[in-house]
């Protein structure tokens, strides 16, 4: 992965800032705020692109599929604590990376430590998913770590893990040619070949083909580009083993070039592309036609567009007849392509591919291609106007995707996540440690061997609590907060034209694809959503919902209409079970594949609290492994409440295993959550307790200051005490009281993202207001600012409502569920005292139904 210098993910641990003091003496100089950017001020005109002209085949749909959540096993943890423990699979996956092995069909999703192979089974087989996720990381995946990137050759099917280290060999690589069943470690990028950004590719030489060693076998050039201290390429001619000297790309010292740049690729006949968003203002790419050798490269300027002024990479690909298609995020934040052969002399087909859809500010463009003339382009957009790493920015954000047939010349363009979020408000692309930053700086898209395109992003709004919540007409969130979450997810083409000729359907129409299901469950409420399914090219009639206790036994429950896609399910009040659902698309074709099973367990209520975050059976810290925690310190869960004798008020609630044995001294307990209304954006509430072990209970503001280019130092500052009633329980259970008005006084339906616990002990004054002193005891899975539990610990606040037995009476609806409904919609609703009626609500009208 790539960022620039002060973009690592302020995680380390206070071991790990001792460890990495003298490497920081070195790289210090490097600004903390963004990459070096010379020259910054440089920028082309602006100019208003025209819309890409449509094409009028049939439209592409997808399917999401995010990383499942099991529990998977790491070397270590970049949370920081103790080696041998466990992670949530694909849930800290920012910049991703993605490609498709051709000869196996698996694809490969580099993210973070862990390296996932990922299968799908397309028949629709109800005893297992439709996606399969397998975590088999590189030995080398380990240690505190910038920018981890993979690269897969789809033609000779080599993966490759890799993470820039700061010291010799700079970038820890690994090989893989069986899908991660092993992995040949290998001399990574070589001594000093650059310390951020980096990224590698390949393909095939370029004739004449350099003198290669000995026996080599390995078909292709391998390429290993880094962004500091000037960009810079440099070649391997054994497959990966070892590499050149870096070559300077722009001379000298980044002469015309500024910023960041993309993935490099190669082309069919050998020409290597490193695109960039700023050479002389504009928009680039950086061609070499002699191996990346000396002298070889030259600048080739994209006309028409205008460096946007951030960090956003632009990207390139070619297709199989070596024509070249570029896209970035333009200066006026649109997203724009262009195409062109002659490797970048003969631009044309520039176009505002967010035009057709309304895009009009743009995030973390990519491109791939197949077949000549077939391409596909991925970003990410919002239709509501600003900037996008403005604080104030409201936008919502969806993936696009974009395909051509026909060489650049018309586009169809879809909305790959329709009704789904995937971020709410900014997304941050000026490097450092922002809230909003947890999608990090990319994503990625590919093709597998029938022509499928896949594209891995990142999930920063998932589960119910922040999908679910209403978003206004102009494309602005209807609630303030988002979950800030880093959940891996592929969108993967379900129906339409491929970009392998060859395995294009036979017929333009097709059986819905699967829509993705959410859930948040409030007392005796379950509240379903779901994405607008794929409609392959056939109008969806209706969605039918399916129920059960016991998971794979659902049965239909109800049907409702083709325009709802939210249902509110009254009649789940037995607190004793899990109910399970699915959500089945109908179109005059057929039924979508019912594998989309969501599980909804009782997690309580607003009254007496609802769980948000939840240790996990099996996780090591727990459970007698490497760092088990002593019980006053081992969290179980955290839970927020809004109880009606507490009127303007949160109760935060930590149960950790027993206090019944006292309390440690010189110890700190922990509930933080992100908030841009916080003086260093995120707040806690929390007890700690004196040399003595006597208690107390406080409230403040936590702020992570970048240091350098590796760590991020989260510190605390105290405003006040919590209000009385708090208070610690010899079961474990510790009560935090405090008024929501200094909070920034969220109203009902807004969402308190990243909610998690942390214990410490050992405190000193030295240390006593380092949120990562000690290592952490424990800790739920909340990296630095970002959220990986599973489900996400999201928290949307109810207000303060009366309750009765701890329970929300019947019909009492908050504003989120009431916003949260897409009319015309069906809400069932129990009536006390008259068993066997229901109220029907269909667009404001009631009738009663006997």
């Amino acid at each position: 992965m790539k960022k620039n210098p002060s973009s690592i993910r302020a995680r380390a641990t206070l071991g790990a800032l001792f460890f990495m003091f003298s490497i920081l003496l070195v790289v210090f100089a490097f600004s903390t705020t963004g990459s070096p950017r010379k020259n910054a001020t440089i920028q082309a005109p602006i100019v208003a692109l025209p819309g890409a002209p449509p094409d009028n085949g049939a439209k592409l749909g997808f399917e999401n599929f995010e990383g499942p959540g099991g529990l998977t096993n790491v070397t270590t943890s970049s949370q920081g604590q103790p080696v041998n423990t466990v992670e949530y699979l694909a849930h800290d996956a920012g910049e991703p990376s993605i490609g498709v092995n051709w000869s196996t069909n698996v694809t490969a999703f580099q993210s973070d430590l862990q390296t996932l192979f990922v299968t799908f089974d397309d028949t629709c087989n109800l005893t297992h998913t439709k996606d399969t996720w397998v975590n088999r990381p590189a030995k080398t995946s380990q240690g505190v770590d910038q920018d981890p990137i993979g690269f897969t050759d789809r033609l000779t099917g080599r993966t490759f893990a890799a993470e820039l280290t700061l010291t010799s060999p700079t970038c820890k690589t690994s090989w893989t040619d069986d899908g991660g069943q092993t992995w040949i470690p290998s001399q990574g990028a070589g001594p000093g070949q650059g310390i951020d950004h980096e990224t590698i590719g390949g393909g095939p030489f370029h004739a004449p083909v350099p003198p290669r060693p000995p026996g080599t076998i390995y078909p292709n050039a391998v390429y290993y580009c880094v962004q500091l201290p000037h960009a810079s390429c440099a070649l391997s001619v054994d497959g990966g083993n070892t590499f050149g000297p870096g070559v300077e790309i722009d001379p000298v010292a980044d002469a015309h070039c500024i910023g960041i740049h993309g993935h490099v690729k190669v082309g069919p006949d050998g020409t290597v592309y490193v695109p960039t968003e700023n050479c002389d203002g504009m928009g680039s790419v950086i061609v070499s036609e002699n191996n990346g050798l000396p002298n070889s490269w030259v600048i080739q300027h994209v006309p028409g567009t205008s460096s946007p002024g951030d960090i956003i990479d632009a990207q390139v690909a070619t297709d199989n007849n070596g024509k070249l298609y570029f896209i970035m995020a333009n200066g006026d934040g649109t997203p724009v392509v262009a195409t062109a052969d002659q490797h970048g002399t003969n631009w044309a087909n520039v176009y505002n591919i967010g035009a057709p859809v309304g895009v009009v500010t743009t995030g973390y463009p990519y491109v791939t291609a197949a077949d000549a003339n077939r391409a596909a382009v991925a970003f990410l957009g919002s239709t509501k106007a600003g900037a996008a790493s403005s604080h104030g920015f409201t936008g919502v954000w969806h993936l696009y995707v974009a395909a051509t047939f026909d060489g650049g010349a018309t586009w169809t363009t879809t909305d790959a996540t329709p009704n789904d979020p995937l971020q709410r408000g900014c997304i941050w692309t000026q490097g450092g440690a922002d809230i909003c930053r947890n999608l990090l700086d990319f994503i990625g898209l590919t093709v597998d061997n029938q022509g499928r395109i896949e594209v891995g992003y990142v999930d920063g709004c998932p589960d119910g609590d922040c999908a679910q919540a209403p978003v206004n007409p102009d494309g602005s969130s209807a609630v303030n907060g988002n979950s800030y979450a880093a959940r891996g997810a592929i969108a993967r083409q379900s129906s339409g034209r491929r970009l392998v000729a060859a395995f294009d359907p036979t017929s333009s129409t097709s059986a819905p694809g699967m829509p993705l299901v959410t859930e948040r469950r409030v007392g005796r409420t379950i509240h379903l959503g779901w994405s607008e399914a794929d409609t392959g090219n056939s109008p969806i009639t209706s969605y039918q919902i399916l129920r059960a206790t016991a998971s794979g036994a659902e049965t239909l429950l109800t049907t409702v209409p083709s325009t709802q896609t939210r249902f509110d399910d009254l009649t789940a009040t037995d607190i004793t079970k899990t109910y399970y659902y699915k959500v089945v698309a109908v179109n005059a074709v057929g039924l979508s594949c019912p594998n989309n099973e969501v599980a909804a367990p009782y997690v309580g209520n607003g009254c007496t609290g609802l769980i948000v975050q939840k240790t996990p059976p099996g996780h090591p810290e727990q459970t007698g492994g490497a760092g088990v925690a002593p019980a006053s310190l081992a969290i179980e869960y955290i839970a927020v409440a809004e109880p009606a004798s507490l009127p303007g008020n949160f109760m935060f609630q930590m149960k950790v295993t027993s206090l019944a044995s006292g309390l440690p001294a010189s110890s700190r307990w922990r509930i933080v959550w992100d908030s841009y209304a916080a003086n260093g954006q995120q707040f806690y509430v929390g007890m700690r307790t004196d040399t003595s072990s006597v208690p107390t209970f406080e409230y403040g503001t936590i702020a992570t200051a970048v240091v350098g280019l590796v760590i991020g130092v989260p510190t605390e500052t105290k405003i006040a005490n919590a209000l009385a009633g708090s208070n610690a329980n010899p079961d474990g259970t510790i009560n935090i009281i405090v008024p929501k008005s200094v909070f920034g006084n969220p109203q009902p339906g807004d969402l308190l993202g990243a909610v998690n616990g942390r214990t410490f002990t050992g405190d000193t004054p030295a240390n006593d207001t380092l949120e990562r002193s000690n290592l952490l005891v424990d800790h739920t899975f909340v990296k630095a600012q970002r959220d990986n539990g599973h489900p996400a610990a999201t928290y949307t606040v109810l207000g303060n409502a009366a309750c009765e037995g701890g329970i929300v009476p019947d019909g009492a609806v908050s504003r989120k569920t009431h916003d949260s409904i897409t009319p015309p919609f069906e809400v069932k609703l129990p009536l006390s005292g008259n068993l066997g009626i229901e109220c029907r609500i269909r667009q404001g009208l009631y009738s009663i139904h006997h």
